[in-house]
């Protein structure tokens, strides 16, 4: 009797779970859906999923834009987001061992202002980086989006919480054999990191990707314009050509989506190890 109940109890949440991911897919299967109309048949009524041809053309006009060419948005996202995600790894992972392995005075309270700066609104900074990007010479080049991501409190945060549950023995061993910080982070823990700096990656990556308000301000030649600006441009023109906007948004999910298949395993690992210890 107590399986049955236990039996029914799991199918009603799996049916109510299901119907809420429906829900939550609604938009997305709208957009792909609209991105095969035109114009007046996205807003028609009675509102309909299919219409008697799919307009396949609005993805080779998006694809073969004289003025935006996805190709070129493709590659200025995708040089941003690995830049990025590399920097950020590097940094973070190095950060993240001085906060947790070494010891030095004052360790803890240096990290806690870090954790402090987590509560300063991102947008409280852009006149300040404004003002310095256009200084030192980096305004509207594609460094001015990716120099700000090297320096990711989360990921530092995460890091440290899988060094502090790294056994001190065998730090404490590999020191006696003559290996130094360099040597121990880089051959010792950092190997070790793998599903931790894949989660990481994957999330760097969604925040680089889907980013629009940095390149929108920091960013003005056309051609160093990322995927997010390009979706922008279709609703800013006369025309408001909102069939291709829907293509090219659909059209810049697809590097998210594959990126988080791959590495589903990974991520999900990564995130339940680094809260092992607090």
């Amino acid at each position: 009797m107590k399986n049955k109940k236990q039996t029914t109890f799991k199918v009603v949440w799996t049916v109510f779970f299901l119907m809420l991911s429906v829900v939550f897919f609604m938009p997305l299967l709208w957009m792909l859906s609209s991105s095969f109309k035109t114009s007046p048949q996205i807003f028609e009524s009675p509102f309909r999923w299919f219409t008697d041809r799919l307009h396949w053309e609005n993805y080779v006009e998006i694809w073969t834009s004289e003025d935006f060419p996805f190709l070129r948005l493709y590659g200025n996202s995708l040089y941003v987001s690995i830049a990025s995600v590399a920097g950020q790894i590097i940094i973070s992972s190095m950060a993240a061992y001085a906060f947790s392995i070494v010891d030095f005075k004052g360790r803890n309270f240096f990290f806690m202002l870090f954790l402090v700066t987590m509560m300063i609104p991102g947008q409280v900074l852009l006149i300040p980086r404004y003002v310095l990007f256009r200084g030192i010479g980096i305004y509207n080049t594609l460094w001015s989006i990716i120099l700000p991501h090297f320096f990711s409190i989360s990921s530092i945060f995460l890091f440290r919480q899988f060094y502090l549950s790294f056994p001190r023995e065998l730090l404490e061993a590999a020191k006696i054999d003559g290996a130094g910080h360099f040597y121990i982070w880089s051959r010792i823990l950092l190997p070790l990191t793998r599903n931790v700096m894949i989660s990481l990656a994957v999330l760097g990556f969604i925040n680089t990707w889907n980013e629009y308000l940095n390149p929108l301000i920091f960013l003005a030649n056309k051609k160093l314009f990322t995927v997010t600006l390009g979706i922008r441009w279709y609703t800013t023109n006369t025309a408001r050509d909102y069939n291709l906007m829907l293509a090219a948004a659909s059209s810049a999910i697809i590097p998210v989506v594959i990126l988080y298949g791959v590495a589903q395993d990974y991520f999900e690992q990564g995130i339940t190890k680094s809260g092992i210890k607090g």
